[in-house]
């Protein structure tokens, strides 16, 4: 089952085009692993709105917050992550302060290339490596992070290997190359592309795994498709809509509700399931690797149930 292999790591890398719906994907695998009795962690990078909300649960504000029992989250801010480096290396604060309130640091936080990037992936490597202090078994049993969207994602993962080549001295060089590690160790790590049924994003998918094989020495995982229009009529159903349709037949099905208008909905729901068709079969001759197919949810309000119904599904696959 995918979910056993995906589960198997404890760092579960998230990216897609912008709007394809990897937060939801995020939080639904994180509530399987829940269910499996994992302890999990939801990471999220500068996020406007955190998946959280989908979750009643508050806002992180940059501390790992639980949502729901045994399900964590946490919003990271590049800048405070760099802070937070900044006094882990100086370690006095009294110092530290004198650096995190210097002109020059902001300046040199703003224009130096890839930096904050790298800040994040290190704090991520920290969440990893995190130990209880008793038993010493990892904080976390898994973490999935919701990683920028597909351009800036491949920047984002590439800014190690940049690093690592650049600074191959020091910390801050030791540090990416830790992080670089962790992110090509297929035993640690899978990296999930997620897109939906619609030319750019698949193109963009399709575009950034073959990058992430060529440039950064990573295969993915899985490749899920969120957002996918089923089958809702039968063939002689769909005949039938397109025959009333093409006859022009007026009235209306129930009060207040025309039958124009309801075939119109019903065309639009033809024409999306049969461009999901198309993009499966398409992605299905062109992926090795696992093919994920998530629905797309018909809801007034996209809440916590709505995530168990995508949690059930990837259990599933």
């Amino acid at each position: 089952m995918l979910l056993d292999s995906l589960f198997s790591r404890r760092l579960v890398i998230l990216s897609g085009k912008g709007g394809v719906g990897k937060s939801t994907v995020g939080a639904a695998l994180c509530l399987a692993a829940r269910h499996r009795g994992r302890r999990v962690l939801l990471v999220e990078v500068a996020a406007p709105l955190e998946a959280a909300r989908l979750l009643r649960g508050t806002p992180s504000r940059g501390r790992e917050t639980e949502v729901l029992p045994g399900f964590w989250s946490v919003n990271l801010d590049p800048k405070a992550a760099m802070d937070e480096y900044v006094r882990h290396v100086v370690k006095v604060e009294m110092l530290a302060r004198r650096i995190l309130d210097s002109p020059i640091y902001h300046r040199f936080l703003t224009a130096a290339p890839g930096l904050k990037e790298l800040m994040v992936l290190g704090k991520i490597m920290m969440l990893e490596d995190a130990r209880a202090r008793f038993s010493h078994k990892p904080v976390w049993d898994l973490i999935v992070v919701d990683a920028p969207a597909t351009g800036h994602g491949l920047v984002f993962l590439k800014v190690p290997l940049a690093a690592s080549s650049a600074v191959p001295i020091g910390p801050v060089g030791a540090n990416a190359r830790r992080i670089l590690d962790l992110i090509r160790d297929p035993g640690r790590t899978a990296l999930v592309v997620v897109s939906i049924p619609e030319e750019m994003a698949v193109v963009e998918a399709l575009q950034f795994r073959e990058l992430a094989q060529e440039e950064l020495q990573i295969e993915p995982a899985a490749f899920v498709l969120n957002a996918c229009h089923e089958r809702r009529f039968s063939d002689a159903e769909e005949a039938q809509v397109l025959g009333l349709t093409a006859s022009g037949e007026n009235g209306e099905i129930l009060p207040g509700v025309p039958l124009q208008a309801a075939l119109r909905a019903a065309r639009r729901q033809i024409r999306r399931r049969k461009l999901t068709r198309f993009y499966q079969q398409r992605l299905r001759r062109t992926l090795d690797l696992p093919l994920v197919s998530l629905p797309f949810l018909v809801r007034e309000r996209f809440d916590l149930d709505a995530l168990r119904a995508l949690a059930e599904r990837l259990e599933a696959a």
